[in-house]
């Protein structure tokens, strides 16, 4: 780093901890983005909304997400610290107001609202990992198939157990560092969750019905483009991608200075986007195949796949189990994604190890996570948002203001601070790249594009959500 971006705090803090290798970070941060986003939630996004939703999600992840992955990654480098004190030291370098430490703030609370939520749904995975390798969906009727997913939103004692087991796990591998705990894991993880992928890809390409799950997903109505759509697809590219939950920037300032940051978001938005592609038409074909339905919404998976596996003569277990460990650990690598900035903040500001403050995070994620699955009981709450009522109380609560307000409204002020706050020359010298008018364009995006389609879907939450 030049002397414009290095100085003493900086170079200080030399001590932190870093990533064996280039590949570690791509691997981990590629977990990060391709978890339950791509495997739960972008599929059954698009079955609600059909192909147009895809060319809208496509257009934010390029003009959006892609930009705001740079931009984050680039604290990072240059700060050298947790999000907030790596906003707080560059603010303070470039003669800022020291309130912008606010995103750090902001991101981390929405990562640990997120995963209040996220752990109940990977859960559920755990659960059907279970109920598969029993064998309880094979020459079982389709209608009790479909409806053990609602006996088990009413079986808070079942949640419960899975909860725990799931936030333990997180918690066990975070609590032992970067190198030894989180890169071990997800060198191990990150490649089998790609070779399951393609896996059951083939495997849908040979039973499902491929074409008409293609036909499907590429076709386009610009009548469908809604503001309920257009909030859906920007939330899910900056959900998909870990934008403004503060990883991107920790992940980032383990990383080396001579690694490039614009090549390494390029490797990850690809991957993201890929590995989404494949599990729409993955699941799609399948749903389609069977005759299931294709707009059940969140309980697609869970629903709807299990009763396509139960009708498959050979190997049904060993499909249906496959898929749900897959989905399970898409699940532990969000996971990680999620807790790693809330545990470096509390390890580092309050001088405590880092095992105690992963313990002090999970545990209280954990007993958050208890309002989550005490939604589906018959004492929850409901509420209109979109012209539809939410039945699921703190689920559906948490879910839109962490997802559709405070993603959001993170991004926005990532898209203010690196594009009108920070100097342009410190972003030129820690991005370095070629050619360079690429860091004009970038520059451009994030100053103009991708703040007007943020606060433009931040106005449709916050003022028309009827």
């Amino acid at each position: 780093m030049s002397s414009t971006t290095k100085t003493p705090q900086l170079a200080a803090k030399s001590s932190r901890p870093s990533w064996g290798s280039y590949t570690a970070f791509l691997l981990a941060a590629i977990g990060s983005s391709i978890g339950l986003g791509n495997v739960w939630k972008f599929p059954y996004e698009l079955g609600l909304h059909g192909g147009t939703f895809l060319y809208v999600y496509i257009g934010c992840v390029l003009l959006v997400a892609f930009p705001l992955m740079v931009a984050e990654l680039l604290i990072g480098r240059v700060g050298q610290a947790n999000p907030v004190r790596a906003i707080r030291s560059i603010a303070a370098e470039d003669n800022r107001s020291g309130l912008w430490e606010v995103i750090g703030w902001l991101g981390i609370l929405t990562s640990f609202l997120i995963f209040s939520f996220y752990s109940l749904v990977a859960s559920w995975t755990l659960f059907y990992i279970m109920q598969s390798l029993s064998g309880a969906f094979v020459n079982v009727p389709a209608e009790i198939v479909q409806n053990s997913f609602g006996a088990l939103l009413r079986n808070t004692d079942q949640q419960i157990i899975w909860h725990t087991v799931y936030v333990l796990m997180v918690v066990l591998v975070l609590s032992q560092g970067v190198r030894s705990g989180l890169e071990r894991a997800v060198r191990l993880l990150m490649p089998l969750f790609i070779g399951f992928v393609i896996w059951l890809a083939f495997y849908a390409y040979e039973v499902g019905d491929f074409q008409q799950a293609y036909a499907f997903m590429t076709s386009f109505e610009i009548d469908k483009i809604t503001s309920e759509l257009v909030v859906a697809a920007l939330t899910q590219a900056l959900f998909s991608l870990s934008i403004g939950i503060g990883i991107l920037i920790m992940y980032g300032s383990y990383l080396s200075e001579s690694r490039p940051l614009f090549i390494g978001a390029g490797t990850i938005m690809l991957f993201d986007t890929v590995i989404a592609l494949l599990m729409g038409f993955t699941i799609l074909s399948i749903v389609f195949a069977f005759g299931l339905q294709v707009d059940s919404g969140p309980g697609l998976i869970f629903e709807t796949l299990p009763v396509a596996f139960a009708q498959i003569p050979e190997n049904g277990i060993l499909w249906s189990s496959s898929f749900f460990f897959l989905l399970f650990v898409a699940a532990l690598t969000s996971g990680f994604a999620l807790l790693e900035p809330c545990i470096a903040l509390l390890s580092n500001r309050y001088s405590i190890s880092r095992r105690t403050a992963a313990w002090l995070v999970g545990a209280t994620a954990w007993a958050l996570g208890w309002a989550s699955i005490y939604s589906f009981s018959e004492s929850s709450f409901s509420f209109f948002y979109f012209n539809e009522e939410r039945h699921r109380g703190y689920f559906d609560f948490i879910n839109i203001l962490a997802t559709h307000v405070l993603l959001p409204a993170t991004a926005l002020l990532i898209c203010l601070f690196t594009g009108w706050r920070m100097s342009k020359s410190r972003s030129i010298d820690a991005l370095r790249m070629r050619p360079r008018f690429a860091h004009s364009i970038w520059r451009f995006c994030i100053r103009f594009i991708a703040p007007l389609i943020i606060a433009s879907v931040l106005a449709l939450v916050l003022f028309f959500p009827a």
